[in-house]
């Protein structure tokens, strides 16, 4: 008889279990796109000036010339003194590649300043001016908006609608509906947009975008997964 108590015992935990495991919640798991786009309304030029001399003391003399030059021009714009930066400075050792040996030929400067200002139509004028005072390579030319938080956040709720939609679609169509969120998660934004994505223009297009320079419209995009209980 004591042989037997033990699988009684087992037996008897097993259908709390099983019941358990008829109770699951059903569920239906979603993904919602969106995508803003906006006008740019800030732009932040990076640039460099570059001098090679056989002596350092001339090849930092020239490269700071240049560089006063550059931003003595930029301030002639009209842009304040916050708005410009030295990003940072390099000097280094210059060799001609041979064969047999290292041969020096001097030492190069590199002298890298950021420009950043909200009035896009300036931006041909201040690159005419830099390269005008001696820059010679124009290393980055971003555009951002302002109100990138606001703009993301819209994207967001917007994938969210998204997601509810279709999750609502899929549950009907086979006879169930949605129920509130289990959980949701934020996806990589690195997507293409295409005709079935949500996309807004939220501000219109100024006069300069029809002119040589156009940096055409911001994307901000949002994926977001949700899922969602099944309900009768």
């Amino acid at each position: 008889m004591s042989s037997c108590k033990p699988l009684v015992i087992c037996v008897l935990i097993l259908f709390p279990v099983l019941a358990l495991a008829e109770e699951s919640v059903r569920e239906v798991t979603v993904t919602g796109r969106a995508e803003v786009r906006v006008v740019p309304d800030e732009v932040v030029l990076s640039f460099a000036v570059e001098t090679i001399n056989e002596e350092l003391n001339l090849s930092k003399q020239e490269n700071d010339r240049i560089v006063t030059a550059a931003l003595d021009a930029v301030r002639e714009i009209g842009l304040d003194a916050n708005q410009i930066k030295t990003d940072h400075i390099r000097i280094e050792p210059v060799y001609a590649n041979s064969r047999l040996k290292r041969e020096p030929l001097g030492f190069q400067v590199t002298n890298s300043i950021v420009v950043t200002f909200q009035d896009i139509g300036l931006v041909e004028e201040v690159l005419s001016s830099v390269l005008e005072a001696g820059v010679n390579r124009v290393s980055g030319m971003d555009f951002h908006s302002t109100d990138f938080r606001q703009h993301r956040d819209k994207a967001m709720m917007m994938a969210l609608d998204a997601a509810k939609e279709k999750a609502q679609t899929m549950s009907r169509q086979l006879g169930s509906e949605i129920g509130k969120p289990i959980s949701i998660k934020e996806g990589t934004s690195g997507f293409r947009p295409s005709p079935s994505n949500s996309i807004q223009n939220s501000s219109s297009i100024g006069d300069w975008m029809n002119g040589p320079l156009a940096p055409g419209l911001l994307s901000i995009p949002a994926v977001v997964t949700v899922t969602f209980e099944l309900v009768d």
